[in-house]
């Protein structure tokens, strides 16, 4: 039951687009349980490269600010940990955190995330076709969402999660039962559980 499942809401701050060469410099996480928040992380990553000066003014974040931070290899089993094998990774623009994550679970040689994916850009689009913008920023002034300080990834996280418990009310009102049918979701496994309690290869 989709009351049950555990959405972990994710942003990350980077130091630019490329996820085969860029870094991540910070991941915020949320999670989500029968539309309230649990439990949050957050940390702060040093890439081991300088921070290019486009992204400190976007984010706000220093060279100097990562100095003595952890390494990506040392949180992220903290954060494997918190997704679980049955959480459902849920992002802004999820394509790109999600292959940030894989992208540097690949340096590692380490398995790459094999777990359902949900979009809230896609979601927001299906839910409420009809807006002019779908950019975190937009969604959270007319959804009336705080968003404290933008570009910072545990802020964004949570203005994130506020979004999603208020479209998946909207499908769950609608009759949504499993989170394999929201929108958009991706990377769903091969044999889902029909009936809860009761798997099926059918």
């Amino acid at each position: 039951m989709i009351s049950q499942t555990p959405f972990i809401i994710v942003d990350l701050e980077t130091t630019g687009l490329e996820p085969n060469l860029d870094s991540i410099v910070e991941i915020g996480a949320v999670k989500v349980v029968n539309g309230e928040i649990v439990e949050e992380m957050s940390t702060l990553v040093h890439p081991g490269i300088f921070v290019p000066q486009e992204t400190t003014d976007i984010t706000g974040i220093t060279t100097e600010m990562l100095i003595g931070q952890p390494k990506f290899e040392e949180v992220i089993q903290g954060y494997l940990d918190f997704l679980g094998s049955d959480g459902v990774f849920v992002a802004h623009n999820a394509e790109f955190d999600f292959g940030f994550f894989n992208s540097h679970l690949r340096r590692m040689n380490k398995p790459e995330l094999q777990n359902p994916y949900v979009c809230t850009f896609k979601l927001a689009k299906a839910v409420h076709p009809n807006l002019a913008r779908y950019g975190l920023g937009a969604l959270v002034e007319v959804f009336g969402i705080e968003l404290p300080q933008a570009h910072r990834a545990i802020h964004d996280a949570r203005a994130t999660a506020h979004l999603f418990t208020k479209f998946l009310k909207v499908l769950q009102d609608g009759g949504l039962k499993h989170y394999k049918d929201i929108p958009g979701a991706m990377n769903i496994p091969k044999f889902s559980a029909s009936v809860e309690g009761q798997g099926s290869l059918f």
